[in-house]
């Protein structure tokens, strides 16, 4: 201890004084490389006076030797990563001997403000692969000596640990692609993210790391040992970025926090992270991001070819081979998953490199790694044909049943923008909104796989469009369209759909289109947001809605294509954004659309007497009743009610009115796959709709959807669609009684709503949005002969449609249908509304308007 005590204060003040001029200095140049090699010989020196402190050398510390490991054994440090330290010993008695002053060391560290993650083996243990625990037998490949015995050490890295390593070849491999594959798949296989990991995620650090020891356990099976790996100059260009990214994170959070977010991005592009000095460098976040995308993509492809390259030298002659097909002069085969072509048989024009890429498409094989670069080299060496050619030939990839399998590896070579080079605009493109996660040619390549997808829906979701993909007609114009769809959001044009009209008219006249094929791709982009907009913000058991979006689809060949194109657009911008809600509810548009076009037309009101049919279900599931009282409850609902509920539904619904009593609540909560619904019968009463909405965002539940009917007894029957966001409901089963409570003791005035809602406002209070969305107001007169509608798109928060159902109810409107939708941090919300059975006036709506102008 009192070595420690006088070690302790001259050590601290040294530290701290080299740790401020390192960081003053990345600061100043934001130079990585040389931040990082500053750190780790800090490190080596502080370990080295430590270690002289408590272990003299001498006979005391022979049969003892200091690592390092992992990054630190490759000589850099990152500002707050740990550092990886392994003692190895001789023998046990070596190791109990010295553990004592092997513990006081990492404790001394400790103080010194390292991060110390230390282990201890003796060289019996080294020679033993641990199964579980291959991570740290991946680090070990990155060893470094020291301190300590330096012939113990020579015995150890130089006949030890190759030994048992070159026999755990094949399993540090297959444990390293193992975890590569659930790293990536923990981040959705992509390395566009809004908000990346620059450590752990596709393309981050990480990958650099795996792809470096992958060359190692190939070097090990050729007897080439541990060697250092050297990079490309790509790969090394990408390394110095991310490096510099990822000690940007930690000198500005203070800790090894690695995750980009979304304020990060802007201060790191004001700065200039990570450019040259004299470069041009980007000043906007979204431009800033798109350079960091590049970089990851490099690193995520060295890594995966790094992956590929050893998977096909591990497979045996006769299993890693089987023809496929014969095109041309070139042989293609299949191995490891991935279409290759025989040395003998190489690509020499663009038709032969045509013919492989559709044989991927065709059969849903991606390219191997040396077929990919053949393509590209006969994409190059070939003459480029006539623009009605390329499109025959590409037209053949894009009407296949796979056809993003070889878009994947035309974007990559290049070979996409040679087509199309409108396509350019949108390479790395960031959306920064907070509800696009991907890059907007990430979203475009994801919308075409989830059509292929359909052919096999991995869920309930695209279960209903699996028929309507495989039917679809003139399939490659679809997928044009995707490919096209979004490319004006890098253009210039502030519409970005205007701008991707533009974009077709160029490609149409380069390609040759014929007019027929322009005009049927020119309507799905210019529609390409109608029916998403149609089933999100119009209510689509509106027989009125039905006509206005059948009169814009025109026909039923174009309804499936756009129904396709609207699916898989949703579904490509998050993972959680086609919600089964949403895809059920896209269905149902579908459905009633096609009915219209093929001249099944609704009335809008209901008049029970004449519903027989639909009158006489309701009656056998209700039992106990006369048809006399299943009409006079069914009397002035909207058609809708019955569109939109089940006759089983009805009768449930007819038995709770029947409860009714003066001043009473009748509530059912019924759980679905997803989501919850709940429907409430009350007499009408002011605020009703709002206070249930109070009620909802009080409990943290997310509100989805909800209809508000009223018959011509003057009892309201109100459902709401939420989902429960911190899962109380499935968690704590007995919350649901008393949720169903909360909402009979509020509504009947026996309990308040204001401090259920206010502890849930006050703490999105304290949380700043990370997006700032301007509030916008609109009436629509012309979608609904009975309702005007009224569209808001503000910033979303807890208690919003509580705050917007108390306003609409002190001006008495009357709330017919709500459609809650958020993207992000935007509530985009509908409400179909009426005053005394009739639409809005002028005056009204100003009214409103400047309502909410004062309030949100």
């Amino acid at each position: 201890m009192t070595e420690r005590s006088r070690l302790l204060p001259v050590l601290t003040a040294e530290c701290e004084e080299r740790r401020n001029r390192i960081r003053s200095a990345f600061q100043s140049d934001g130079k990585a490389g040389e931040t990082l090699r500053a750190l780790c010989a800090l490190a080596d020196a502080t370990a080295l006076r430590v270690l002289e402190g408590f272990l003299p050398p001498g006979p005391a510390s022979s049969g003892l030797c200091l690592l390092a490991l992992g990054g630190y054994g490759r000589g850099v440090l990152f500002p707050f990563s740990d550092l990886d330290l392994l003692f190895v010993f001789a023998n046990a008695d070596a190791e109990a001997r010295l553990r004592p002053a092997i513990s006081d060391f990492s404790r001394t560290l400790w103080d010194l403000g390292f991060r110390v993650s230390s282990a201890g083996r003796t060289i019996e243990e080294c020679k033993r692969i641990e199964e579980d625990n291959a991570e740290f037998h991946l680090a070990l490949l990155d060893r470094r000596f020291l301190a300590g015995d330096q012939e113990f050490f020579q015995r150890l890295n130089e006949h030890v640990l190759p030994a048992s390593e070159n026999r755990a070849r094949e399993f540090l491999f297959m444990q390293l692609k193992s975890l590569t594959q659930e790293r990536h798949a923990r981040y959705g296989d992509t390395i566009f993210h809004l908000e990346p990991n620059v450590k752990e995620a596709p393309g981050g650090l990480r990958d650099l790391h795996a792809a470096t020891w992958v060359e190692q356990v190939v070097r090990l099976r050729n007897g080439g040992g541990n060697r250092e790996s050297t990079p490309g100059e790509a790969s090394g260009t990408a390394e110095e970025f991310l490096s510099a990214v990822r000690c940007f994170l930690h000198y500005r959070n203070g800790r090894n926090d690695n995750a980009l977010s979304y304020e990060l991005q802007a201060v790191a592009a004001e700065r200039s992270l990570g450019w040259a000095e004299g470069e041009a460098a980007p000043r906007e976040a979204a431009d800033w991001m798109r350079v960091y995308f590049r970089h990851a993509r490099t690193l995520n492809r060295r890594l995966l070819d790094s992956l590929e390259e050893h998977d096909n030298t591990r497979l045996s002659l006769g299993k890693r081979i089987a023809a496929l097909a014969t095109r041309g002069r070139s042989l293609i085969l299949a191995r490891a998953g991935r279409l290759e072509i025989t040395s003998e048989f190489p690509l020499r024009t663009r038709e032969d490199a045509f013919s492989l890429l559709n044989e991927a498409a065709r059969r849903g094989m991606p390219l191997g790694r040396e077929a990919e670069r053949s393509v590209g080299i006969a994409w190059k060496a070939g003459v480029s044909g006539n623009g009605a050619k390329t499109w025959q030939q590409f037209r053949e990839i894009l009407g296949a049943p796979y056809p993003a399998v070889a878009l994947r590896s035309m974007h990559r070579l290049g070979l996409l923008a040679d087509i199309l080079p409108e396509f350019r605009s949108i390479d790395s493109l960031v959306i920064r909104d907070f509800y696009h996660r991907y890059t907007v040619d990430e979203h475009t390549l994801r919308t075409i796989e989830h059509l292929q997808e359909l052919a096999q829906p991995r869920d309930e979701r695209g279960a209903h469009f699996t028929d309507l993909w495989k039917s679809v007609e003139r399939r490659e114009l679809l997928i044009l369209a995707l490919l096209l769809h979004d490319v004006g959001k890098g253009m210039p044009d502030p519409n970005h759909v205007t701008g991707s009209l533009e974009a077709l008219d160029a490609a149409a006249a380069r390609l040759h289109l014929e007019p027929d094929e322009k005009e049927e791709t020119g309507f799905l982009i210019g529609h390409h947001l109608d029916m998403s907009a149609t089933l999100l913000r119009r209510d689509i058991f509106d027989p009125e809605t039905i006509t206005a979006f059948g009169n814009t689809v025109a026909t039923p060949e174009r309804l499936g294509r756009l129904c396709l194109l609207t699916y898989a657009d949703i579904h490509a911008v998050n993972p959680e954004a086609l919600t089964p809600w949403k895809a059920e509810m896209l269905w149902q548009l579908l459905a009633a659309t096609s009915n219209h076009l093929s001249r099944s037309v609704d009335r809008d009101r209901l008049h029970a007497v004449r519903e027989a049919a639909f009158l006489d279900e309701v009656l056998r599931c209700s039992g106990g009743t006369t048809r006399a009282e299943i009409e006079a409850f069914l009397e002035g609902f909207p058609r809708r009610y019955l569109a939109v509920h089940t006759a089983a539904e009805i009768a449930t619904h007819f038995a709770l009115a029947k409860k009714l009593t003066a001043g009473s609540v009748q509530t059912e909560l019924k759980p679905a796959r997803h989501t919850y619904t709940l429907t409430l019968l009350a007499q009408d009463r002011p605020r009703l709709f709002a206070t249930i909405a109070g009620v909802l965002a009080g409990w943290g539940m997310n509100i989805i959807k909800a209809d508000a009917f009223a018959n011509a007894a003057g009892v309201v029957l109100d459902t709401f669609q939420f989902g429960d966001l911190h899962r109380t409901l499935e968690l704590n089963p007995s919350e649901s009684e008393r949720l169903r409570l909360s909402f009979a003791e509020i509504i009947s005035g026996k309990a308040p709503l204001e401090p259920l809602l206010k502890s849930r406002l006050h703490a999105a209070q304290e949380r700043a949005p990370k997006v700032a969305v301007p509030t916008r107001i609109r009436f629509d007169d012309d979608s609904s002969s009975r309702c005007t509608l009224l569209e808001i798109l503000t910033q979303d928060r807890p208690g919003l449609l509580h705050e917007i159902g108390s306003v609409l109810a002190q001006l008495g409107c009357n709330i017919e249908v709500a459609l809650i939708d958020t993207e992000g941090q935007k509530a985009i919300d509908v409400f179909y509304l009426t005053q005394n059975g009739a639409k809005l006036s002028p005056e009204l709506q100003h009214r409103i308007a400047t309502e909410f102008w004062g309030r949100i």
